[in-house]
């Protein structure tokens, strides 16, 4: 990666002209334009005597000159629909807003040329705040310009009011959300198609690294890039739940264990998790196991309806897994109630984790209202997960032999809506 090295005053003025005009597209208003202005409303009406700032955030450092991809705060996001680094907007006590963004540099300014990340060279054409302030229906200002009492220390802390005021906003999602939902669906979907079709070159060489650039790549074709960093384990690996590291074999016979997603060009993202053989079929302890995760997540997904109990459909996803393993011979008859005792909860041991969780412009959406949402009943327009899973792993000497080493999880992304639910992710 190339650094500027100090610029000569005769470099500079030689910088200074003969330069033909850039043509730029004329912005139209964002149609969604309106739903964030509803959106700083509504948060306003909370809190009537205050004035409200929310960050982007920054750009991190990876190591020494170089940055992670900068991705913006959910909740700054969501309530203007802006994605620029160090962005800075505020939502007065009437309920109008200011953003305020970095301007871009101008022909003369030693910055124009040597600034990495704002520089035309070195990092491309620079949103101009007029153009901008038309886009997203917001009054837009040099961030040089804002005012010192708007200025947010690093090291302050959230204010959790505020958060979690929004993230109430946030359970509900509106038409345009939805559809953005949709469609980083589809997208992970074909996703899951093209790393499916790469298992037998993964088996060649690559093993789980393999399957997890093949899906990157979808990602970027088609997103911002993942909403997460993607799963993928195979064999024993799939046992374990945030296997990150994907550095393992895949071989034939195993199952590969995918838990990957798209996020979107507007930031929101999808969460599928799919078990596949990476041979032709499942051998019959596979099966097994797999057969009684897709019971218990069918189980879960007929038990939606509004008005319902957000957990229904985990006790019914749990209730049908502690019965496949006393199947299985796991567990024993006699404790299908001390396994399901919320006291005891003794399947944890092989199923690790709930089986629901909201989602939109953050894979585990509103989580700072989670034990909240969790207690509370189901509201059309709400988007969640149902994802149960059985991880028995290959050292558990509970678990019979030949079903040591199998993890299976299956995972769908769920609308709520007036009459049951619709199934983003159902085009499997």
């Amino acid at each position: 990666m190339a650094t500027a090295n100090p610029v000569p005053e005769p470099l500079l003025r030689f910088l200074s002209g003969g330069w033909a005009a850039v043509e730029r597209e004329t912005p139209t208003q964002d149609p969604r334009a309106g739903a964030w202005q509803e959106r700083r409303a509504r948060l306003s009406s909370q809190f009537p005597d205050r004035t409200i700032v929310i960050r982007a955030g920054h750009e991190v450092t990876r190591n020494s000159t170089t940055t992670y991809s900068f991705r913006a705060h959910s909740d700054f996001i969501y309530l203007c629909g802006a994605a620029e680094p160090d962005a800075v907007l505020v939502i007065h006590p009437a309920g109008d807003a200011e953003l305020f963004v970095h301007a871009p540099h101008r022909l003369g300014e030693i910055e124009w040329f040597t600034d990495p990340s704002r520089s035309p060279l070195w990092a491309g054409p620079q949103v101009e705040p007029e153009e901008l302030a038309l886009r997203l229906g917001i009054t837009v200002r040099a961030l040089a310009a804002m005012p010192p009492s708007y200025a947010v220390p690093d090291d302050a802390a959230f204010d959790t009011e505020v958060s979690r005021s929004v993230a109430r906003l946030r359970l509900v999602k509106d038409a345009f959300e939805v559809e953005s939902l949709r469609a980083a669906a589809a997208a992970s979907l074909l996703g899951h198609a093209e790393l499916r079709a790469s298992i037998p070159e993964a088996i060649r060489e690559g093993g789980e690294r393999w399957l997890e650039g093949t899906f990157l790549r979808r990602c970027s074709a088609s997103g911002n890039g993942p909403g997460y960093w993607p799963i993928v384990g195979a064999g024993p690996h799939s046992c374990i739940l945030h296997w990150h590291r994907n550095d393992g074999p895949v071989r034939n016979g195993d199952v590969v264990l995918v838990d990957a997603a798209v996020e979107g060009t507007d930031h929101y993202t999808a969460d599928i998790t799919r078990t596949y053989p990476t041979g032709d079929a499942f051998t019959g302890a596979q099966q097994s196991v797999y057969d009684i995760v897709q019971a218990s997540h069918d189980a879960a997904i007929a038990s939606i309806r509004p008005g319902s109990a957000f957990h229904d459909s985990q006790d019914v996803a749990w209730a049908t897994l502690v019965d496949g393993l006393i199947d299985l011979g796991v567990f024993r008859p006699g404790q299908r109630a001390e396994a399901l005792d919320p006291d005891t909860m003794l399947h944890r041991r092989y199923t690790l984790h709930r089986t629901s969780h909201h989602l939109g412009l953050d894979v585990h959406d509103c989580q700072v209202i989670a034990a909240e949402y969790r207690a509370g009943t189901l509201v059309p327009g709400m988007v969640f997960t149902i994802e149960p899973g059985l991880y028995l792993q290959a050292n558990d000497e509970t678990v019979p032999e030949h079903l040591r080493g199998i993890g299976v999880r299956i995972e769908d992304d769920i609308l709520c809506t007036a009459d049951g639910c619709d199934i983003l992710t159902s085009a499997t």
